[in-house]
């Protein structure tokens, strides 16, 4: 691992000093989104699974009405026009006669029908329609939700990447400066020539070092604004610090069963194969429904208009077990849903456990980063007395500055680290990721109902 190149004690300060710098890598447009919430927001509008969570919402409203019309009668106009090669007409008596088929006949009707009685089953097909409605709308939160993770980590992973080029870049001009000095003191004789050439070597490496940590945030900054969905993203703005709810592990199991979309999007599911379950059964009910019929023809018989009221019953007897095996199958579907509501739950837990652990070993290394960083910060202070009288070599001081360059590195991927964690925690237990965003946007007025 190449060391990290040696400060002035004019420059160390600077960078000893930086802790969460605010990323500056490069000229970027200011009203491009540069904050977390802004950049979630412009991902939940452009993302290609919230679009498909919109599309299977509308697909279930959709159903909705398309149940609902079962429960509404149906009326229908029909007509006729036929032409015979010759009326048809009866002869009663010598000179008296109807025509029961005129040459040119016309017939019409209106009829209206209703159901008024299908096994219930158009009732529970509705029911289960909103049922499902409500699973696709809760299951776009969980994409949202999901989401947002996912851009948080991209995010913090951005930041993280340009606090780590200024510490670079500042680490590099205070190694220029160094080597000038060290130059001016070999041509007096007080520093040998390898002392130049450390120096040089320490440039030469912090130039590359500052060339790739470019390189990494510039491709964290594109993946960012990938996932985003924008153009490009601004200089972007830490939050301040994430709020975690409080309690124990097995409290936060608890509030995660009870606040997980997953949870209630099984419940949701539970009683729509219980109800689909009865819409099966339906089909060894008797079936009811009326008929209204208002007929006119251009012939008179048997007459030219008539009103008339049906009621047609049907009563399954024998359907070669059909209606059976409907139910059983319906029956496993519902057992499947309960063997996954206990899946769910064992990965409910198991993500509120690693999420609980993860965020507080995260809290403890960004405590230990910062206690690490000011103590680097002392002993440069310390080697760097010492150097000036004479008492430390530059190899000592070279230690102690990349010490202290490595710690600044280290507290800030700790504190990037500890932040998501607390959003991967919220996320775990059932709570919005961010604290000051909703999670369930609008959606556009064609999947309103």
């Amino acid at each position: 691992m190449p060391r990290t190149p040696t400060l002035t004690p004019a420059l160390a300060g600077i960078v000893l000093s930086i802790g969460l710098l605010p990323a500056t890598l490069l000229a970027q447009d200011e009203s491009a989104p540069s904050t977390l919430p802004e950049l979630v927001r412009a991902a939940i509008a452009t993302h290609e699974d919230v679009a498909r969570a919109d599309s299977q919402i509308r697909r279930a409203q959709a159903d909705i009405k398309l149940t609902s019309s079962a429960l509404l009668p149906r009326l229908d106009l029909n007509g006729a026009w036929t032409r015979y090669q010759d009326e048809l007409a009866i002869e009663l008596y010598p000179g008296e006669s109807f025509v029961i088929r005129p040459a040119d006949d016309w017939v019409w009707s209106a009829d209206l029908t209703q159901t008024l009685f299908y096994g219930l089953r158009d009732w529970r097909a509705r029911d289960i329609a909103k049922l499902t409605r409500d699973i696709a709308e809760l299951q776009r939160t969980t994409v949202i939700n999901d989401l947002t993770l996912t851009v948080a980590a991209d995010f913090y992973t951005a930041v993280a990447a340009e606090q780590r080029v200024e510490v670079e870049r500042v680490s590099l001009e205070a190694n220029e400066t160094q080597l000038k000095v060290t130059e001016r003191r070999f041509d007096v004789g007080e520093v040998s020539v390898a002392d130049v050439a450390r120096w040089r070597a320490e440039v030469a490496a912090g130039r590359q070092r500052l060339v790739v940590a470019e390189g990494e945030a510039e491709i964290a900054r594109r993946r960012l604004a990938r996932i985003a969905g924008v153009p490009e993203v601004g200089q972007l703005v830490t939050p301040g610090p994430i709020p975690v709810p409080p309690g124990q592990d097995e409290s936060l199991r608890l509030q995660a069963m009870d606040g997980r979309l997953e949870m209630a999007t099984l419940r949701n599911q539970m009683e729509a194969a219980g109800l689909w379950i009865r819409v099966q059964r339906g089909g060894w009910l008797p079936e009811l429904d009326a008929n209204v019929q208002y007929l006119e023809q251009k012939s008179a018989f048997p007459s030219d208009s008539w009103l008339s009221l049906s009621l047609n019953l049907r009563v399954p007897v024998y359907d070669g077990g059909l209606t059976a095996a409907r139910v059983a199958r319906a029956k496993e579907d519902l057992i499947e849903v309960e063997l996954l509501e206990t899946k769910v739950r064992k990965a409910i837990s198991d993500q509120v456990d690693a999420a609980a652990v993860t965020y507080r070993a995260a809290t403890a290394a960004l405590e230990a980063a910062g206690e690490r960083r000011e103590a680097s910060r002392e002993a440069y202070r310390q080697v760097d007395r010492a150097y000036r009288v004479g008492e430390a070599t530059t190899v000592d001081l070279l230690d102690a500055t990349t010490e202290a360059t490595d710690a600044a590195n280290t507290l800030i991927i700790a504190t990037a680290q500890r932040e998501y964690q607390a959003i991967a925690l919220r996320h775990a237990i059932g709570l919005p990721p961010l604290p000051d965003l909703d999670p369930s946007s609008p959606l556009s007025e064609e999947a309103t109902p």
